[in-house]
């Protein structure tokens, strides 16, 4: 292996660079920072485009966050070889910390973590919480985090969705699980350009909303913004809690014009709706409403129809895809 460990054209002696590229790509992306240690042709081979591409048909990804990604790592989950892989925790800001209900989305060799809500020692009171208009991304290539333009407008809780290239956010504010009705809510939309790293102002949402979820539907020609609550009321003046919506909000993106769906989950539902988790298959996204451990209901948004079967559903992360 000396020639592979001095820097030279060979990757495997005795082996065609072709016959030994295919032999390290049988080795699951969960080892490939491992491996990258052990010479520099093999770091090169396993960091180029190319390699990379060729593992897209293949290989996908399960990142999960288990808590503030600014102080523990990220973990990467490999289904197919049942392997785990940690992440270097994001650029660290000494001032802030707890680091919740952010959006985090994969697009093309980047994962990209944007906002949420998150306590600053330099504000008061101390104990509530503020969003965060931050964006980081995380390169596979070379394995690190990088700071982007922040956002706009500071947000955490809001919908979010890649559409053409481009990041969608809509909504949000800074709630934080920790105060369930207190913090703002907002209206503001923006859409991420990734090739100029700048943050465009949109047409906002017809309503304050918070704590909402996004994806793309109608064939790629739709952002779609469902559930989450407006503004908060009061139980006899004393304990806020807040109004939750049962509806959606669809801006198509030739038109640009923000149109509302009605009650998306039908009558004899409960006032207040679960954690809403979105499914994309074959480009008809799928809603599910968590309750519990488990989903008694789901929504299509391809046929707009809704369905009472009970399923369990175990969701903890976000699938990509090597690019």
């Amino acid at each position: 292996m000396n020639s592979v460990c001095d820097g030279g054209a060979t990757v495997i002696p005795g082996l065609p660079n072709d016959v030994a590229a295919w032999i390290l790509s049988k080795v699951p992306y969960s080892h490939h920072a491992r491996l990258k240690s052990t010479c520099k042709s093999w770091k090169l081979l396993l960091s180029s485009r190319s390699f990379l591409n060729s593992l897209n048909k293949r290989n996908h990804l399960l990142c999960i966050f288990p808590q503030d990604p600014s102080i523990a790592s990220p973990f990467l989950f490999d289904p197919n070889a049942l392997a785990w892989c940690p992440l270097p925790p994001m650029p660290c800001n000494p001032h802030v910390y707890g680091l919740c209900n952010f959006a985090a989305v994969p697009l093309g060799p980047h994962l990209y973590v944007l906002g949420g809500s998150l306590f600053d020692t330099r504000s008061f009171p101390i104990d509530r919480p503020s969003p965060s208009s931050a964006t980081f991304r995380f390169n596979f290539h070379d394995f690190s985090w990088e700071p982007r333009a922040p956002m706009l407008t500071p947000r955490g809780s809001f919908a979010c969705a890649v559409v053409q290239g481009r990041i969608l956010v809509a909504g949000g504010g800074s709630r934080h699980t920790m105060f369930g009705a207190a913090g703002t809510r907002i209206r503001s939309v923006e859409r991420y350009e990734v090739g100029r790293d700048r943050w465009v102002a949109m047409d906002p949402l017809p309503g304050f909303r918070a704590g909402c979820v996004g994806f793309v539907g109608g064939g790629g020609r739709e952002f779609w913004v469902v559930g989450g609550y407006g503004a908060s009321r009061t139980i006899s003046g004393v304990f806020p809690v807040d109004e939750y919506y049962r509806d959606a909000v669809v801006m198509g993106f030739e038109g640009g014009a923000w149109r509302e769906v009605g009650d998306v989950w039908g009558d004899g539902e409960r006032v207040r709706v679960g954690k809403i988790v979105v499914v994309d298959d074959d480009e008809c996204p799928t809603l599910f409403m968590l309750d519990g451990n488990e989903i008694l209901r789901y929504f299509s948004a391809c046929t707009h129809e809704l369905h009472w079967d009970s399923v369990v559903l175990i969701v903890f992360g976000i699938v990509f895809h090597l690019m």
